[in-house]
């Protein structure tokens, strides 16, 4: 009897081992806790630039057909840039390169967070500075090759997607535009990390890399005329270490885009 028990015992364990080896996660994927989702869901809330056209989604077939399976189809359409997005250089620079003509090695690197939360809750139009920059540097040394720099803002983290408190408006149009109020980077940081480092792009957690009441938009022409990405409306950067992590930035591939949705995310250390 105690043969036979013994036996069973063995069974168990053997299938539970082989159950095991064939539930656990392949080694080429990364624990679900290594990875951190930086990304906006697109749907009817997601923020859009005040006179871009903002996401639609339209439900064609989610029903039983005649064949008697279930059949589900939708349309979308909406501006490149809006919600969760990537900026390719021609967006503002004269044929610059658009988003398929971008390798993929350069929407991937080093995630460098500067978080400036104190400053940008006491003043909402705050800019990064170079000031910033060197006091992270002087923490965790110089900012590595090719890296992303996330200013971390603290305004989606907070209000996503409420458009008063992100925007600084809920109005659209033209009429919008003098009342955006949100922070981004100076034109100084951006000077800086072209001349003076080798980064890769540059991305915050508001909709613009250029501050809100900008005029003259030259964050964005300063970078793009580097022919360097950027990324806007980037989630989650109260999750993100202020270095260690690696972001990965997976731009929708349209032909001759200026930007485009993305699905970012970042592999935690």
């Amino acid at each position: 009897m105690k043969k036979y028990n013994y036996l069973l015992i063995l069974l168990i364990a053997g299938a539970f081992s082989l159950f095991t080896k064939c539930t656990k996660t392949p080694e080429y994927v990364p624990a679900s806790g290594k990875l951190l989702d930086m990304t906006y869901v697109f749907d009817e809330k997601t923020i859009y630039w005040p006179t871009a056209d903002p996401f639609v989604l339209d439900k064609l077939n989610w029903r039983v057909v005649e064949g008697g399976w279930w059949y589900a189809s939708n349309n979308y359409r909406a501006s490149e840039h809006g919600g969760t997005h990537a900026d390719a250089p021609v967006h503002f620079r004269e044929n610059g390169r658009t988003i398929d003509q971008i390798p993929l090695h350069e929407w991937i690197g080093p995630a460098v967070r500067i978080d400036v939360t104190a400053k940008c809750a006491a003043d909402k139009d705050y800019m990064l500075s170079v000031d910033d920059i060197k006091a992270w540097e002087a923490v965790y040394g110089r900012l590595p090759q090719d890296a992303w720099v996330l200013m971390y803002t603290g305004v989606d983290t907070r209000y996503y997607p409420d458009k008063q408190s992100v925007l600084g408006t809920e109005k659209r149009g033209a009429g919008a535009l003098p009342e955006l109020s949100f922070p981004g980077f100076s034109p100084e940081v951006a000077e800086f990390l072209v001349a003076e480092r080798n980064v890769k792009g540059i991305g915050l957690d508001t909709p613009s890399i250029d501050r809100g009441k900008s005029k003259d938009f030259r964050v964005h022409r300063i970078w793009f005329a580097a022919d360097k990405v950027a990324v806007e409306n980037v989630a989650n950067l109260d999750k993100l270490p202020d270095r260690g992590a690696v972001l990965y930035v997976m731009p929708m591939l349209i032909k001759d885009g200026t930007g485009a949705p993305a699905r970012i995310f970042a592999m935690l250390p």
